[in-house]
């Protein structure tokens, strides 16, 4: 019987849980499951960011050395907490690297919008250190949703694009003992699920291919004409999903061009706005 009351006890625990996340008005359809990271994106002096990934449940376990970790990023004016393991933001968008520690949280809440890609929301920093607050209620909640970015200070969410047509661009850099370097100029046309581009290389030999792949992973998720003979261009048909993946966080993609020589890749590029 004891333990009958247990199981009931915390079986109506959890739905208690789910249903205070529900109520702060926080989530969103088809969002479900909690990621189980949390990449925190630390700015350095020089406006680059040292990335550090750590478990989800250091917001729920403030006192384990993720958690104080967690912490401690959420008082550095400048940092960046991403929900999941995107890659972090443009470093512009965050406020310069500061020891002073902030004293609000913004939080950009991912709509799935490709014009509208954040509805942002500022709280209190206190929330970090009082979690049962209604502000730490709300931190909690948001850092649930994957692709949620959490920023301390007063900062400005990533833009919004036309939702029809976007323009990026990549600076092709040569790998670790590799030489050559490269330019890609990309339109991604929404309503034709259409990727239009030209990519230009230089200082190559032996090209094998090109290609556009997912930072996470390093997987392939574009094809692109090899440019042989110095450049190539077209346009290519590309699943809308993906490409408002890839408008709403080009960061977490790259171009990259391999030779038979660096069959992973001489050349590569972070893509960007």
């Amino acid at each position: 019987m004891k333990r009958l009351f247990i199981a009931v006890a915390v079986a109506l625990s959890a739905g208690f849980a789910g249903l205070a996340v529900a109520a702060d008005g926080s989530g969103a359809a088809g969002r479900t499951v909690a990621p189980s990271k949390l990449t925190l994106c630390h700015k350095t002096g020089s406006d680059t960011w040292r990335r550090i990934t750590v478990s989800s449940r250091a917001m729920t376990n403030p006192e384990s050395r993720s958690g104080k970790m967690l912490r401690g990023h959420l008082r550095h004016s400048g940092d960046a907490v991403i929900v999941g393991t995107a890659a972090c933001p443009s470093a512009s968008l965050t406020p310069a690297a500061s020891p002073t520690p902030a004293s609000r949280i913004t939080i950009c809440h991912k709509t799935g919008s490709a014009s509208s890609p954040y509805r942002r929301i500022t709280i209190s920093s206190r929330a970090v250190t009082n979690p049962n607050s209604p502000a730490g209620k709300t931190l909690r909640g948001h850092a649930r949703h994957s692709g949620d970015i959490l920023m301390p200070g007063a900062a400005a969410c990533p833009p919004g694009t036309n939702a029809d047509q976007t323009e990026l661009t990549a600076n092709l850099q040569p790998v670790q003992g590799a030489s050559g370097s490269g330019t890609f100029a990309a339109t991604i046309r929404m309503g034709r699920a259409e990727l239009c581009y030209t990519l230009t290389v230089t200082n190559l030999t032996n090209v094998t291919g090109a290609h556009i792949h997912r930072v996470s992973t390093s997987a392939i998720v574009v094809p692109l004409t090899a440019p042989t003979s110095g450049s190539s261009s077209g346009c290519t048909t590309v699943e809308k999903a993906l490409l408002q993946e890839i408008v709403r966080n080009p960061g977490a993609f790259y171009v990259n061009v391999p030779t038979q020589s660096y069959p992973n890749g001489q050349v590569r590029g972070t893509l960007g706005r």
